[in-house]
């Protein structure tokens, strides 16, 4: 790695390590809606959104070469409690919460919003009965920082240890919930009401905007709005306006202050030359197209930190190795940049998305196919990479589509990535998803452009507004439900056929109740929720003068039903099989009366059922025929919903972030022998340590499964030792490998190695393994930044490539 990005690698983690922050943007945002009390609801939101930018202090880091900051928008926050105070107030919390439970037995620890509320993505789930912070990366607005957040819940579980009225992970849920930043309650009353809705979730189109410019985009909009005789589009428009112009500021501002930043006389000759050069380029790319790679790359990030800046999560670069190749092309071709030069830049870009307060889950896909069918790995695909596996960084999320038109060298390059212990990146099937994207409607073109926004979600790239969000679906909690309703008699269940039938029947009620969550969330974000920047920047708005969260983006909402816990599933179904139903060793009523007593008073049952049920993730046709009933069954129900929805779209997502810990903590004991609050299996996973006869077998597992009508989103984790790594007939076999699992149909699969002894030493001396990073759900985050409980299950994933 260059020295420069080494310096700039070294500063950001040093401000990510400088403590807790907070953010000006309730302050901002209240600022200005107080003035525009009686404008249009689109307009105060534009207002609002350009007083952010002007408000906003911009930073400038060292040695950087890409200009664009979160810090100036989130201080560290000064508010500091001693370890007694938070001990004081922890205690505090939960004899508070215990006291409420006492007074209110149907008390369930969940938020209740008033009807209509227009629910943020971070509001949906912080207002769920478990908790939320599994790490500190989405640790919001807390005003201690994660590993105090993390010592109080392990000082609190010692303490009530033993009540019965308390479980573990509401002492969590409490604690996280009560250490929060006391911001104006008036400020984040007005948010609220308005209320803010930002772009989240998505890809803007930046390529766009590189070869129009601002400036003519900005004329663009000024014409349609001269010219449109309707009120509700020339709302839209001077919406529109109002957010270009302020970005077109905003730019220019960061162009004085790199001027200012150059005249210090603190500052080398050399890096006051590279500071009066980033400020000559802000100026030109505030309204002019982009000419070359570096315009190119400081404005695609320009846009992309002000997305960050207004509040945007899991914002996406998409295909960036497509919309930056041709300026890269023609710079190194006519002799303007060199190979080195333009990594250096990606470097910084890189760099920088790890900055503090970018808030989860950036994410780039790189390689697949183009829009007309050829093969779109080049050079900077090859860079990018390269950079990822450089960088050492958990961010941005790397997708690298594969297919057969590829280069050979995709999958050595993807391995060496994978090999320096970034986790990146993860393949998608190119064959899998472009034939399911035309099955959802897309024609050729689009759907050969897909890109993994986020984690692993499927979506069209600048043509879409945000990912609808769903509750998930956790395939063992079904389970559950039709133990409690047979128990009831509200069922009858004579043959494990019946049982299926019922477990189906389950599925069928949650899919629906999603449905019927997503047409709600829609009408509550009616002629309410605008985010005029990112419309401008989503295709389909302008031509239709509509905001994006109104109807008018080219492509559809995607409304993802998520489900996962497959692996847990489909071993608790198999063990109801096997010794309900075929063995008849035990009887329904017994297993009923084990799994609410946590197996207690049943441990050889338990030991039974752990040992000896046929466990998916080891080419077993009899659990893995169950395996594809469930998804399959699954996968089409909600493929199915599309026939009755005039243009929304519903899409499955077997995906689970950290869902396998968040639900997995809240639901009791199943079928497989795992006990209460124990984690689910992770998305298309096995259970945890279950897949015991080697990888062949797992992927054996996986691509049995039916991936026809798999729409939105797909991911499994696989670990292997690094050592396996070293050499080349390992690498080797590793290559082939993951080219035969994706030649037959696998959709998705993410490698990452992790050395055992490495991560359990990280929980003992965490400040020994700083820049450890591993595979949580379909992401990557570094190993001490994560809850313990989600480093145990991390622990206990089979590992690839032992002995």
């Amino acid at each position: 790695m260059e020295e420069r990005l080494k310096a700039l690698k070294q500063q950001i983690q040093q401000r990510n390590d400088m403590g807790v922050r907070s953010t000006y943007l309730y302050k901002y945002i209240a600022d200005s809606l107080r003035t525009t009390e009686n404008e249009p609801v689109q307009i105060r939101r534009a207002k609002a959104f350009a007083n952010i930018l002007e408000e906003v202090k911009l930073e400038v880091l060292p040695y950087e070469l890409i200009a664009g900051s979160m810090l100036g928008m989130c201080p560290v926050y000064e508010e500091r409690m001693t370890e007694e105070e938070q001990e004081k107030k922890s205690v505090q919390t939960i004899e508070n919460y215990r006291k409420e439970k006492a007074e209110n037995k149907n008390l369930d620890g969940s938020i209740v919003f008033e009807e209509g509320h227009a629910k943020s993505f971070e509001d949906d789930f912080t207002s769920k009965k478990s908790r939320w912070s599994l790490m500190s990366r989405v640790h919001h607005d807390a005003s201690i920082e994660f590993k105090d957040l993390q010592k109080q819940i392990a000082l609190m579980e010692e303490r009530y240890a033993g009540c019965k009225d308390l479980e573990p992970y509401e002492i969590g849920r409490e604690l996280e919930r009560a250490f929060k930043i006391p911001y104006a309650a008036e400020d984040k009353k007005l948010y609220n009401e308005l209320p803010w809705f930002v772009g989240n979730h998505l890809n803007l189109n930046y390529g766009r905007a590189l070869q129009k410019g601002l400036l003519q985009m900005k004329d663009e909009i000024i014409s349609r709005l001269g010219s449109s005789s309707d009120p509700e589009k020339s709302e839209y428009y001077e919406a529109a306006r109002i957010a270009v112009d302020a970005v077109i500021r905003f730019i220019k501002r960061y162009a004085d202050e790199l001027d200012l930043h150059s005249q210090n006389t603190n500052v080398t000759e050399e890096r006051s030359r590279e500071l009066k050069r980033m400020a000559d380029i802000c100026r030109k790319i505030s309204e002019k197209p982009a000419k070359s790679f570096y315009e190119a790359v400081q404005l695609t990030w320009m846009l992309h930190i002000i997305a960050n800046i207004q509040g945007g999560s899991a914002l996406s670069f998409g295909r960036l190795d497509q919309y930056l190749y041709p300026y890269f092309k023609k710079d190194t071709e006519e002799g303007r940049i060199t190979y080195s030069e333009a990594k250096e830049l990606v470097g910084c870009l890189w760099l920088k998305v790890n900055e503090p307060k970018m808030r989860t889950v950036q994410s780039v896909t790189l390689g697949g196919i183009t829009p007309d069918g050829k093969d779109a790995a080049n050079e900077l695909t090859r860079i990018c990479l390269q950079t990822a596996k450089d960088a050492g960084m958990p961010y941005p999320n790397v997708g690298l589509r594969v297919n057969r038109l590829n280069p050979d060298w995709i999958y050595e390059e993807a391995l060496e990535t994978i090999k320096a212990g970034c986790g990146q990146p993860m393949l998608l099937n190119d064959e899998i998803w472009i034939t399911n994207m035309k099955k959802l409607g897309y024609p050729e073109d689009q759907a050969n452009d897909y890109y993994n926004m986020g984690c692993v979600e499927i979506m069209i790239p600048g043509k879409q507004p945000n990912w609808g969000v769903t509750e998930a679906i956790a395939f063992p909690v079904l389970i559950e439900e039709v133990m409690r309703k047979w128990g009831a008699g509200e069922i009858k269940i004579r043959s494990f056929d019946e049982f299926m039938d019922a477990y189906l029947q389950e599925m069928d009620i949650a899919i629906e109740a999603d449905r019927q969550e997503a047409l709600q969330k829609k009408a509550n974000m009616t002629e309410r929720c605008y985010d005029p920047f990112s419309s401008v920047l989503i295709d389909g708005c302008l031509e239709h003068g509509k905001d994006m969260l109104q109807g008018g983006s080219e492509c559809p909402v995607h409304w993802s039903v998520y489900a996962y816990g497959i692996g847990t599933a489909a071993d608790s179904l198999c063990a109801v099989k096997k010794f309900v139903f075929d063995d008849q060793k035990v009887t329904l009523e017994q297993m009923k009366d084990a799994l609410e007593a946590d197996f207690e008073g049943y441990e050889e049952l338990r030991a039974m059922l752990d040992r000896m049920t046929p466990a998916y993730g080891n080419g077993l046709e009899e659990v893995d025929s169950i395996a594809d009933k469930v998804l399959t069954h699954f996968s089409k129900s909600v493929f199915e919903l599309n026939h009755n929805s005039e243009k929304d779209k519903y899409v499955s997502t077997l995906f689970g972030y950290f869902f396998h810990i968040y639900h997995g903590e809240i639901v009791g004991a199943t079928p497989n022998g795992r006990h209460k609050g124990e984690p689910f299996s992770d998305s298309m996973g096995p259970g945890q340590g279950k897949d015991v006869k080697g990888p062949t077998r797992l992927l054996h597992s996986v691509i049995r499964l039916n991936d026809d009508y798999i729409t939105g989103g797909y991911a499994l984790n696989y670990k292997l030792n690094p050592a396996f790594l070293n050499e080349e007939k390992g690498r080797q076999a590793a290559i082939s490998l993951l080219k035969t699992y994706i030649e037959n149909r696998g959709p998705q699969i993410q490698v990452y190695t992790t050395n055992l002894d490495d991560i359990k030493d990280a929980q003992v001396h965490p400040e020994k393994h700083r820049d450890l990073i591993v595979r949580v759900g379909g992401y990557c985050e570094f190993f001490v930044n994560l809850d313990r409980v989600l480093q145990n299950e991390i622990i206990a994933r089979t590992m690839y490539g032992e002995g």
